[in-house]
């Protein structure tokens, strides 16, 4: 079965989201690249760190366009941590612009245990690594 992807020359994530990497490294790797902004967009309650695609990157993740990539790792400097601490696991992923059940598919399709969650119901779904 072949993806189609609207976003022509992006740079392919889908890889990473088989859970095998590790939040530092699916992070660092973006930002050394620069494909995705160094500093977070936004730090959640639980610390996970958000990153927008720098505006010269396309990023795809099973074919479907990246809005944004997040990830977080306790004991890491590399992250931000929220005042209220941060999340106890490894957690690293991204927010795509499909809905649920395209985006599940495609992870049953490539054998990942990541987690999909909905973000804005038919057009934007989180995936989700958790260690």
């Amino acid at each position: 079965m072949t993806f189609v992807s609207n976003v022509i020359y992006a740079h392919e994530l889908g890889a990473s989201l088989d859970c095998h990497s590790g939040s530092h490294a699916f992070i660092k790797q973006l930002i050394d690249t620069k494909e995705i902004a160094s500093k977070p967009i936004k730090v959640s309650d639980n610390s996970v760190n958000a990153y927008r695609p720098t505006p010269e990157r396309d990023l795809t993740a099973l074919g479907f366009k990246v809005r944004a990539v997040s990830g977080f790792s306790p004991n890491d400097e590399m992250f931000s941590k929220s005042s209220s601490g941060g999340a106890a696991n490894e957690v690293y992923g991204v927010v795509v612009m499909a809905g649920t059940d395209a985006v599940s598919e495609r992870i049953r399709e490539i054998g990942s245990p990541a987690t999909v969650k909905e973000v804005m119901p038919l057009v934007m779904t989180a995936v989700v690594c958790q260690k």
